[in-house]
């Protein structure tokens, strides 16, 4: 057996191993759920908050001292627990050392693979790159997706808070309400935020951390209404009225500008991406006349001048099918 082969064996066993501990620890958290909401919870807080590191810091260091050394190396590292807040978001059942191992398995055997079946290094090392972010491509539209769903969710919580206020609850009271009655992500974040509340934050260290967690427009409108009307006073419960209705508008309005365009977004895609699948598919149908673009001068100064227009065609589309509301 090559070394090229006992690498590619490698990486494959060190990725197969990743996803069973994926596959274990989801099956095992699935057992205890309520064990599993309190250790969402847990790890909310000790993934890192903007504000009231002071306060949180004793706190964070129970949580992670029982881990080992490169679990411990891996959260020193800067924006790990920025991946360990999204994994948990996302209910990805694995913490960000085990979700980094992966990927980088993953990475390997792309290369690997590009290295063997392709006649240029750099296209091996495109598919190591492709392979590698591919995991965290997929993190990042579930995160979209749960922003999405939180979004939608926040004018029942409003409603649902205001309702709370009205019959004599206090706001922080009103919030743990949220969070008790309303499903996930709603319900998890609030939870946070009163647990952050119960640990020694203020109300406005325990606001910012929320809004840092879900940086959203309109749930920066909640927070800072809710903030000015503590210090300076007012009906609570009509402002909260007017946001969740401002939202509602939003929401819909939002919807209207999507189907409006639609057939922009979807020519977009087919115009961006056409240019890209005919290179590949000929890079591997009739590898002779295309490498010409990399061999000559002149395919050079063509392949340049392409991808210099190909990105300049997908911001100009960009800017005409996104609509800032």
């Amino acid at each position: 057996m090559d070394t090229l082969n006992l690498l590619l064996l490698c990486a494959v066993f060190i990725f197969t191993v990743a996803v069973i501990v994926m596959i274990y620890l989801g099956w095992a958290e699935s057992r205890f759920a309520e064990k599993f909401t309190i250790k969402r919870r847990l790890l909310y807080i000790s993934a890192g908050g903007k504000h009231g590191q002071e306060k949180l810091a004793r706190y964070r260091s129970s949580i992670l001292k029982d881990v080992g050394a490169f679990e411990r190396f891996v959260f020193n590292l800067p924006r790990i627990s920025a991946l360990d807040s999204l994994l948990i978001k996302v209910k990805f059942p694995v913490n960000a050392s085990i979700f980094i191992t992966a990927s980088i398995a993953l990475g390997f055997i792309g290369f690997l693979i590009g290295y063997r079946y392709f006649p240029q290094l750099i296209a091996a090392i495109l598919l190591g790159i492709a392979f590698l972010f591919f995991p965290f491509m997929l993190l990042k539209l579930a995160e979209k997706k749960y922003y999405y769903r939180f979004n939608e969710q926040l004018p029942e919580g409003l409603d649902l808070l205001a309702r709370a206020v009205r019959s004599g609850h206090a706001l922080t009271s009103g919030i743990e309400m949220v969070s008790k009655e309303l499903t996930d992500p709603i319900c998890a974040e609030f939870a946070v935020t009163i647990d952050e509340i119960n640990l020694g934050l203020t109300f406005r260290e325990a606001m910012e951390n929320l809004c840092a967690r879900v940086p959203l427009q309109d749930l920066r409108f909640f927070a800072i209404a809710v903030m000015v009307q503590k210090e300076t006073g007012g009906n609570i419960a009509e402002i909260l009225d007017n946001i969740s209705r401002l939202i509602r508008e939003r929401i819909q309005f939002k919807r209207q500008v999507r189907a409006l365009t639609a057939e922009g977004r979807l020519s977009a895609i087919v115009l961006i991406t056409l240019p890209i699948f005919m290179f590949i598919y000929i890079y591997f149908v009739n590898y002779e006349y295309i490498s010409l673009l990399w061999i000559e001068p002149l395919g050079q100064y063509m392949l340049f001048g392409a991808a210099v227009m190909q990105i300049i065609g997908s911001y100009i589309i960009k800017r005409i099918v996104d609509i800032d509301i």
